[in-house]
């Protein structure tokens, strides 16, 4: 079953959007610097640091 070039255009500008949504929500939570934490946590604790 093949979608048609018009439906697949309206699908990908979609998912897009959610996308750039959901990025702009978690960067106003502020998402980025718990992850950035996080990261350098697991990190120091890998290589015997922590």
């Amino acid at each position: 079953m093949r979608i048609k070039e018009k439906n697949r255009k309206w699908i990908t500008i979609t998912v897009l959007a959610l996308a750039l949504c959901l990025m702009t929500a978690g960067i106003i939570n502020g998402e980025p610097e718990i992850v950035l934490t996080k990261a350098t946590s697991i990190c120091l604790q890998c290589i015997g640091i922590n």
